[in-house]
């Protein structure tokens, strides 16, 4: 399920292209560039990209058996993001190198994700709550929209106007909307999982003595930094191994300088995406780990 879906949103590439390109081509024959980075920013990259995030979502993974529960709609909407930006992210690395995929690796990839959570949590709360599906949804995809716009239209206003342009208030703004969606993101998920374990807390019949799993109380600093630095690591570490494999494929790395790159690539590309996978997964441990708590903790829980 998992699979199917990031494949799905991998292959949104495809539709999106088939809708933006010949917009793009009309937005280039606007001569005043803000005007033309609006546009660029919402007609061909945000409408279309979170359009087709979205029929995959409710398309195909909101209609299978796997998807029962609300949280599901941020994890497969987290998934399909990341299988776009993946496909987007090959392309941008054959058109611009190594350097654009580290650039990217710190903000087009976690806003891709950031945006495939907000979505996905409007559309779960769309498959509960089926008499309000269509707003839900509409909501979904607008502020997904809205999002992606306001990020995009900073970096592609700075792109045309060049050295001309106010380039530290224009990545200021883009950096705040990258910011906002990470507070967002992280405050919706946290939400469903309140909802989750006070649905598992009611369920439990007192007088029967039942364990029920309640998350950690404690810091969570140490398990969210360690989460972060792994989604940056494993993004930067997995962006210069998609790269290198890409000039192996294309012919771009001599013969002779083959050993030189696969080492260099081990060094700043494997390396870097292992540990990151490692740190990753253990602060996602760490945020998540558990401890038993009794029916009398359960009473005050509920009062």
């Amino acid at each position: 399920m998992l699979w199917a879906t990031f494949g799905l949103g991998f292959l949104t590439v495809l539709p999106v292209l088939v809708v933006g390109v010949p917009i793009h081509l009309l937005v280039s024959l606007i001569e005043q560039p803000v005007v033309a980075s609006i546009f660029e920013a919402f007609f061909v990259a945000a409408i279309p990209e979170e359009f087709f995030k979205l029929v995959v979502l409710v398309g195909y993974s909101m209609r299978t058996r796997a998807f029962d529960e609300p949280m599901d709609g941020i994890v497969y909407g987290v998934v399909a993001s990341l299988g776009f930006a993946t496909f987007e992210n090959m392309l941008y690395v054959l058109d611009g190198g190594t350097g654009v995929a580290l650039s990217r690796a710190f903000s087009a990839v976690p806003l891709h994700a950031f945006l495939g959570a907000i979505m996905g949590y409007f559309v779960g709360q769309a498959w509960k709550n089926p008499e309000r599906r269509f707003p839900l949804l509409v909501q979904a995809y607008a502020i997904a929209v809205v999002l992606h716009g306001i990020y995009d239209f900073p970096l592609m206003t700075m792109s045309a106007l060049g050295s001309a342009g106010p380039h530290l208030p224009l990545a200021f703004a883009t950096l705040a909307v990258l910011v906002i969606a990470w507070n967002w993101s992280l405050r919706l998920t946290r939400t469903l999982r309140k909802e989750q374990l006070m649905g598992r807390i009611i369920q439990v019949v007192p007088g029967i003595p039942e364990v029920i799993d309640a998350p950690r109380a404690g810091s969570r600093v140490i398990p969210i930094v360690q989460i972060a630095f792994g989604v940056i690591s494993s993004s930067v570490g997995g962006m210069v191994v998609l790269g290198l494999f890409l000039a192996f494929i294309l012919g771009i790395v001599a013969s002779e300088d083959t050993s030189d790159v696969l080492m260099g690539g081990a060094m700043i590309g494997l390396m870097p995406l292992v540990v990151g996978v490692l740190v990753f997964r253990h602060g996602v441990k760490g945020l998540n780990r558990k401890e038993p708590m009794g029916n009398g903790e359960l009473g005050m829980q509920n009062t």
